[in-house]
């Protein structure tokens, strides 16, 4: 009994030999794909609001200027841009109303019977990582009126402003007065939008920097995330697709918001760097593709093939 126990147990101890010595070192790599885990998009749709054009020119105040008897009522302009935007949001007549009476930082006028001043109200906005933020209302006033029955006396003309004109048959010279107009200031038409600078790229994580070129370990599972800018401002991914040549292992060959998960199991050839190119689409330009690159060198583990 104790010679066939003996020999149970040597046979037991040479089994467990044989399976050590015949363990893969790349045993990890036969596991399943590991998944990848949908991320949360809270982003809001990128949109553009409706008219939305680029500012050149910007308010510097009201003018007030009485010739004769009518008096006129404007905005004066400085052409300059402050990187914002802004959109025409309601057009008044002289005493009618708006909603928007009230909530504009520099106010509306009004004439000296009281009614209100005709004009335009402009909403102004600034481009962020949320996407366009109101951030004020002005009011370009733009009326004038005519005092009725006043008695103006004829202005003297300078010197130099007379010009002389010689009517015929009366054997004189007759001076009149050269009368410069006022002159007219109204707020700048509105242009189209500079359409906004948009590029794309690869990072390493959701809000990571883009990368031209990444080194990775051979089996190990890395997310390269597409992202895409506006004008240097990050802008919501609509959809991407891998164009490249795919690596050994990858999470799906198109997405959104989740990043591809890839892996590479065989080494390339001495001094060959594959690399991952993708087709991009945002939501600010759906229908405008956008190329994105990351050069990849694999890396091998010090294990033995």
């Amino acid at each position: 009994m104790k010679q066939h126990a003996a020999m149970l147990a040597t046979a037991f101890t040479l089994l467990s030999s044989a399976y050590a010595d015949a363990r893969d070192p790349f045993g990890d790599e036969s596991r399943s794909f590991p998944p990848i885990v949908e991320q949360s998009d809270d982003a809001v749709a990128f949109v553009v609001p409706a008219g939305l054009y680029f500012v050149t020119d910007t308010y510097v105040g009201n003018v007030v200027a009485t010739s004769g008897a009518t008096t006129t009522y404007s905005t004066t302009t400085v052409h300059e841009s402050t990187g914002t935007y802004a959109r025409v949001i309601d057009t008044v007549d002289t005493g009618a109303s708006s909603v928007f009476d009230g909530g504009s930082f520099n106010g509306r006028g009004a004439l000296t019977d009281g009614r209100a001043l005709a004009g335009t109200y402009y909403e102004n906005f600034v481009l962020t990582t949320n996407g366009y933020v109101p951030v004020s209302i002005v009011f370009f006033q733009d009326d004038s009126e005519s005092r009725r029955g006043a008695s103006v006396p004829s202005p003297s003309p300078a010197p130099s402003a007379l010009a002389a004109t010689s009517v015929p048959g009366s054997g004189g010279v007759v001076s009149r007065g050269v009368v410069t107009p006022a002159p007219s200031f109204k707020p700048t038409t509105p242009i189209a939008p500079a359409a906004p600078r948009l590029r794309a790229g690869v990072a390493l994580a959701p809000d990571g920097a883009t990368l031209g070129s990444a080194e990775v370990l051979r089996g190990r599972l890395v997310h390269f995330w597409p992202r895409a800018f506006a004008n240097d401002v990050a802008v919501p991914i609509r959809s991407w697709r891998l164009v490249s040549v795919q690596p050994d292992r990858i999470s799906a060959n198109s997405g959104n918001n989740e990043p591809l998960g890839a892996q590479w199991i065989q080494m390339p050839a001495s001094g060959v760097r594959w690399s991952l190119r993708f087709e991009v689409f945002t939501e600010l330009a759906p229908r405008e593709r956008l190329e994105a690159e990351i050069s990849i060198t694999v890396r091998s583990p010090a294990l033995i093939d």
